[in-house]
């Protein structure tokens, strides 16, 4: 069973390493937006009541887009940090007449994630015991620790228990207001999961697929056509 969620697609950044003339959510691929594409497995639960999407103040270019005119899909102006962004969003959320249960968090530039891995970990999590979920996998790739100033190698990091980790991510609704409520000014974390282990909640991670990669570079574009090509969303 999965219980009722809202999500919220943080896309308010600039993508500075993207190095375009828009952000990199807007980007096509086989005729579809980044964005439009990391929206599709959400769409496809019925328990999803709503999606949420702040974005940057002078950013337009959603307008454009016909297939984000949808009733499930909301705009909201987003901050200057991923944080803020996303804080904005759930007291959007907040202050809704939609009922929902948990808030699912997920990356607009990350297009390849599968509606399976999705539906695993909602369901698992949706049994109880843990205040939020992700998605991830075991790092292969040997670490190191560098000098920042000169880049010399200071260290190999054991991997043994280390993993890298993915949106969507989702929470228990009244758990992630009430760390909003108490987060510090000013303070920024790089997802969600962070801000509340700092808060000593409860993250259980599942094993997600590895194909499920964040654009960040231009030369990414070409990796991501080629995976949903594999999944077969496109073709």
């Amino acid at each position: 069973m999965i219980y009722p969620f809202v999500a919220i697609l943080p896309s308010a950044g600039v993508g500075k390493r993207f190095k375009s003339d828009k952000p990199k959510q807007y980007s096509l691929i086989d005729n579809k937006t980044v964005i439009e594409i990391s929206l599709e497995p959400l769409l496809d639960f019925s328990e999803c009541l709503g999606i949420c999407i702040p974005v940057a103040p002078e950013d337009t270019h959603w307008k454009s887009i016909e297939s984000l005119d949808n009733p499930k899909i909301n705009f909201i102006k987003g901050g200057k940090t991923r944080t803020i962004s996303v804080q904005r969003a759930v007291n959007y959320w907040k202050t809704s007449s939609v009922d929902y249960q948990n808030i699912l968090i997920h990356d607009s530039a990350r297009p390849c994630v599968r509606s399976s891995d999705i539906r695993a970990m909602l369901e698992d999590f949706c049994i109880g015991g843990h205040d939020g979920a992700v998605l991830g996998s075991p790092i292969s790739d040997t670490l190191k620790e560098i000098d920042p100033e000169n880049l010399d190698v200071i260290r190999t990091v054991d991997r043994k228990d280390l993993w890298k980790v993915y949106t969507p991510q989702v929470f228990e609704r009244g758990i992630l207001e009430a760390v909003f409520e108490k987060l510090e000014e000013g303070k920024e974390f790089t997802d969600e999961s962070g801000m509340l282990e700092e808060s000593l909640g409860q993250i259980k991670t599942h094993l997600g697929s590895t194909d499920n990669i964040k654009i960040t570079h231009p030369e990414d574009l070409n990796l991501v056509k080629s995976i949903l090509t594999a999944q077969g969303r496109i073709f």
